[in-house]
C-alpha cells in the first residue's frame, strides 16, 4: 500500500501537517430522473385537476351560483325561488334577479344568493314535500300555496304604502314589493282615441258605431277589473268570440293580426306592440295606460327563518334606489315611486301607475278572488 506523502506548511512560524484531501468525496454522480407510466399518468391527472379547478367558478356562475373566492366558515347561501305567474315588462325577471344576486355578493362577500325558477306546480309539489326556500319571489296568484309559512318581516324600505298594504296582515308585514307592472288599452291606427279614453257600452259605441272588435286575454287575468276601475261603466267585451277563454298571448296575436281593433292587455303587450311599430312591422298605435288598479306586483318574502336577517338584507337591496332605477332595463316599474323612464309612452304609463293603486292581497282566499273576478265580468258584459 502506497503511503501518501505528508505535506507541511508554516502557520505563525510553526510547522504543521496538511492532511491530504480526497477529491473523489467531493464528486456526487448525477442521477437521472426516470418516470414510470404510473408517474406520467399522475402528473397528467394533476394538471387536468388544476385546469378544472380554474374553470369551476365559470360553471358555478352559469348555474346561478357566484363564487369569487373560497367560502369561509361565516358564508351564508340563500336559496331564492322565483315564480312567474303573469306577463309583465320586456325582459326576464329571473335573469334580472340573478344579476342582482351577483352584484349583492360583490358587495357582501359572505353571502351567496342562488336563484331557481319554478312553475306553480313545481312550487306546490316542493311545499307539500316540506321544502322551504330562504326567499321567494311571487305574486298574489301563487301566494295561497305557501302564505301560511311566510315569516313576519323586520325590514326598512321606501316602498309605497298602497303596495305594502297588500302584503300586510293584522298590522304586520310579510313581503316587500320589488317590481310593478300594469294594464293598458291599445288601439290600432283606425280607432278613434276617444274609444280608448272612455270604453263603455254607452260612450264608446257612440264614437265608433259598433265598428271595432275588442279583445282581451282574461284567462287567469284581472284585466277586466282594471278596465272597470277606470271606465266605471259597462264595456261589451263579448264582441270578440269566446273572449273568456283567450290567454293574454292569444289576445295579443289576435290584435296584431288585425282581427281586433282594440286590445285590453298588460305592460308586456304594450312593449310588444310598441316594438313592432318602431320596427315598422305595424302601423302607429294608440296607448291608454290604466291606473287605479293593478295586481301585477312581484313580492319577496321569507319562508325559512334560519337565515332571516341575511335574507332581509338582500330584500332591502332589491328595493334600494340603485336597483329600482334599473327596472327600466326589463320594462317594469318601481315600487318606491321612482321615475325611471325618458321615453314619452313609458313615462305616461309610469305616471299612471305611480298614482294610488288598489290591488289584491297576497292573503286573499281563492273564494275572495273568485268573487272579485265574477263581479268584474258581470259589470263589464
Amino acid at each position: 500500500m502506497k503511503k501518501s506523502k505528508k505535506q507541511y506548511k508554516f502557520v505563525n512560524g510553526v510547522p504543521a501537517v496538511v492532511e491530504p484531501v480526497d477529491e473523489s468525496a467531493k464528486k456526487v454522480p448525477a442521477k437521472r430522473l426516470k418516470l414510470t407510466k404510473n408517474d406520467t399518468k399522475s402528473i397528467i391527472l394533476a394538471i387536468m385537476f388544476a385546469f378544472l379547478m380554474g374553470l369551476m367558478p365559470f360553471f358555478f356562475e352559469r348555474a346561478g351560483v357566484y363564487i369569487a373566492q373560497t367560502p369561509q366558515a361565516s358564508t351564508t347561501f340563500l336559496k331564492l325561488w322565483h315564480i312567474d305567474s303573469y306577463e309583465g315588462g320586456s325582459g326576464n325577471r329571473a335573469s334580472f334577479l340573478e344579476r342582482m344576486a351577483r352584484e349583492y355578493h360583490e358587495q357582501n362577500s359572505s353571502v351567496y344568493v342562488v336563484v331557481q325558477t319554478m312553475s306553480g306546480q313545481e312550487l306546490e309539489n316542493a311545499i307539500l314535500s316540506g321544502e322551504r326556500p330562504d326567499i321567494i319571489s311571487f305574486s298574489h296568484h301563487t301566494a295561497p300555496i305557501f302564505s301560511a309559512y311566510l315569516q313576519e318581516l323586520s325590514i326598512s324600505t321606501n316602498c309605497r304604502q298602497d303596495l305594502l298594504d297588500n302584503a300586510e296582515r293584522d298590522g304586520a308585514l310579510y313581503a316587500v314589493p320589488w317590481n310593478l307592472s300594469g294594464y293598458c288599452l291599445i288601439g290600432n291606427s283606425q280607432v278613434d282615441e276617444r274609444v280608448l279614453s272612455a270604453l263603455s257600452a254607452d260612450t264608446a259605441y257612440s264614437f265608433d258605431g259598433g265598428r271595432y272588435n275588442y279583445v282581451a286575454g282574461l284567462v287567469d287575468s284581472y284585466a277586466q277589473v282594471a278596465m272597470q276601475a277606470n271606465t266605471n261603466a259597462k264595456a261589451d267585451l263579448t264582441r270578440c268570440a269566446d273572449i273568456l277563454n283567450l290567454t293574454p298571448y292569444q289576445a295579443y296575436t289576435t290584435f296584431v293580426a288585425n282581427e281586433a281593433s282594440v286590445m285590453l292587455g298588460t305592460a308586456r303587450d304594450f312593449y310588444r306592440v310598441k316594438n313592432r311599430v318602431e320596427l315598422n312591422n305595424m302601423a302607429e298605435c294608440k296607448f291608454v295606460p290604466l291606473g287605479k288598479f293593478s295586481d301585477l306586483v312581484q313580492y319577496l318574502g321569507v319562508l325559512d327563518a334560519s337565515n332571516k336577517a341575511v335574507a332581509e338584507g338582500f330584500m332591502e337591496f332589491m328595493v334600494s334606489d340603485d336597483v329600482q332605477k334599473r327596472l327600466c332595463d326589463i320594462g317594469l316599474f318601481s315600487t318606491t315611486g321612482l321615475s325611471i323612464y325618458s321615453d314619452a309612452d313609458y313615462k305616461a304609463f309610469e305616471q299612471v301607475l305611480n298614482s294610488q293603486l288598489w290591488g289584491i292581497s297576497i292573503f286573499a282566499s281563492a273564494q275572495q278572488k273568485g268573487e272579485l273576478f265574477s263581479s268584474a265580468i258581470n259589470a263589464l258584459i
